[in-house]
């Protein structure tokens, strides 16, 4: 039984030589239409997964915020009415709730910004220094970069009990009972408490970007200076400090970024309380948004932070653009 085979048009004999010209020029066509003219398309196609993700998970939901800020909304299943900049007008006319959340948020910020920035670079300098055990002090300052925020919590927390916590614990056993406390649940030391916390936990990462920072120093330079007289703090304040400026400004603006989104280790602490003294404006936020049912306002308060945010990241932007044109023009 013989079969015939029927030959598909539309593919080409390689036998012939004209066919096989066709090919080379479909095959040439198809590599400049991939490689050449549509080389903007194949970078859209390979963003478009994560755009879309970034656009559904993130845009998406700012601008929600956005336009509920303006409005009464109490959740999706009602109609939201618009009010303009009632819930702005009411942030700045001395909510006392929030006003407080506020101040406590700079107390925050301080230690954040501040406190934690200079020890972190003084501890960055001894590190640098070629210090016995080295590798070692770098991974006890990094550990609490690698666990979890909620284990922290749970640790601190039970060195914090006042009937069987470690500082409790300690303060009796050297006869100063009298000075034991209920550490979260004192007004006044409980802000304090958590801030120590979160010194304790955000103090490693500033230390390696600093470390980062110190190593790309020329080794010249410091030589250089040690021959003019420049040693120990002439050194680190003409030489070292200058030259940290770009990682400095780093740590400045995540430090700031952090003192304003600082939410889960207070919130996991203490909640907020007693009271509302250790409120911090992001707590609020959540407590306006979620417990309150006062979407709209809190999407104010939110959209406030995200605002000074975008601020000091062009500021910060603006500054590291001068210090890499004032590089280039040396």
């Amino acid at each position: 039984m013989s079969s015939t085979r029927v030959e598909d048009p539309r593919v080409l004999a390689l036998d012939d030589p004209e066919n096989v010209t066709a090919l080379r020029k479909r095959t040439t066509l198809a590599e400049r239409l991939w490689t050449g003219r549509s080389s903007t398309g194949k970078f859209w196609v390979a963003m478009a997964p994560a755009l879309i993700l970034y656009l559904v998970f993130t845009v998406y939901p700012m601008g929600q915020v956005v336009v509920a800020s303006f409005t009464d909304a109490r959740g999706f299943n009602r109609a939201w009415e618009f009010l303009g900049l009632d819930n702005f007008v009411r942030i700045f006319s001395g909510d006392p709730v929030l006003m407080e959340a506020v101040g406590n948020t700079a107390i925050y910020g301080f230690f954040k910004i501040v406190v934690q920035t200079v020890l972190a670079f003084l501890f960055a300098v001894l590190l640098h220094r070629q210090l016995r055990l080295g590798n070692i002090y770098r991974a006890i300052f990094f550990a609490p970069m690698v666990i979890s925020p909620v284990a922290i919590v749970f640790v601190w927390s039970f060195m914090y009990d006042p009937t069987t916590g470690t500082f409790n614990t300690i303060l009796r056993s050297l006869g100063l009972g009298g000075l034991a406390q209920d550490w979260l649940g004192n007004y006044d030391l409980a802000l304090y408490s958590v801030i120590l916390v979160d010194l304790w936990s955000g103090l490693g990462f500033n230390i390696v970007i600093f470390l980062a920072g110190l190593s790309t120093i020329p080794g010249e330079i410091l030589e250089a200076a040690k021959v003019d007289g420049a040693r120990g703090w002439k050194a680190l304040r003409f030489i070292t400090l200058p030259l940290m400026i770009p990682s400095i400004g780093l740590v400045l603006v995540l430090s700031i970024n952090g003192a304003l989104r600082a939410f889960d280790t207070v919130y996991l602490m203490t909640r907020g309380g007693p009271g509302n003294s250790t409120q911090l404006y992001m707590t609020q936020v959540f407590q306006e948004g979620m417990v309150n049912n006062n979407f709209g306002y809190a999407s104010a308060m939110a959209v406030l932070v995200i605002i000074v945010l975008i601020a000091i990241a062009a500021v910060q932007n603006r500054l590291n653009n001068r210090i890499a044109a004032e590089e280039e023009g040396r």
